[in-house]
């Protein structure tokens, strides 16, 4: 009795920790401006440049959060991959990460 007790405990503990993943997945990229540099938030505001093949107006303007804002300067192209870990549609900082790369003119 006490083996199965074990094995239904870790059983259970196994598929808790499946159910608390954050799987990311990505969900678009788009090349964008530096606009605005939000020091005190740590945020950059970009404006996207060339999205209209995706469906997207030309010029949406995104706030992307970053570790390090000096990093960033106004004017600099950056290309941004985002990612999402859940399904809806919705532009919430708590479940997006963003992966931030340079562009060379």
């Amino acid at each position: 009795m006490k083996n199965k007790t074990k094995i239904c405990f870790i059983l259970l503990i196994c598929l808790f920790f499946a159910g608390c993943s954050d799987d990311f997945q990505e969900i678009f990229t788009f090349t964008g401006t530096v606009e605005e540099i939000l020091v005190e938030d740590e945020m950059l505001v970009l404006k996207e440049y060339g999205g209209g093949d995706e469906g997207r107006r030309e010029g949406n303007v995104y706030e992307i959060p970053v570790d390090n804002v000096e990093k960033y300067n106004i004017g600099e192209n950056l290309e941004i991959t985002v990612f999402s870990n859940i399904d809806a549609d919705i532009w919430d900082l708590d479940h997006l990460k963003f992966d931030i790369k340079t562009v060379e003119n």
